[in-house]
């Protein structure tokens, strides 16, 4: 294989992975049709709206619990709020397992990440005003 066609080769590559990961965040911006008496696309829609509320609300929060925070907490809840957030998903992907590659999975990864978000949100308000 000569270099100018590996190197093209490579660009084909390195473009159609951009353009995938254009598509996926495309998708992420689509608007919801939610029906929780429709389609399985529409039950999924509607769990995906209720999770993105979900972590809407716990953004919020955490914001207000920080600020009630001694800078030395602040970076304790900060390291506590990461490692919560880099099980959460993995966590779910493992209690859903079951339901891989159905068409019902969007569904009921999404209400999980949405019942540990809920349940995260309600955890933070043990870290109001603590100051060690």
């Amino acid at each position: 294989m000569s270099g100018r066609f590996r190197v093209a080769a490579w660009s084909a590559v390195a473009a159609l992975a951009l353009l995938a990961g254009g598509a996926q965040a495309a998708a992420q911006d689509e608007p919801l049709d939610c029906n929780p008496n429709g389609n399985q696309q529409q039950m999924n829609d509607c769990a995906v709206r209720d999770f993105r509320a979900a972590d809407a609300t716990l953004n919020i929060r955490y914001g207000e619990v920080m600020k009630t925070l001694s800078p030395q907490m602040r970076v304790a809840l900060r390291n506590e709020q990461r490692a919560w957030l880099k099980g959460r998903d993995p966590a779910c992907k493992r209690a859903v397992k079951a339901n891989e590659g159905g068409s019902i999975w969007p569904l009921v990864f999404n209400a999980c990440l949405e019942k540990s978000t809920r349940k995260r949100t309600a955890e933070l308000d043990r870290w109001k005003g603590r100051e060690q």
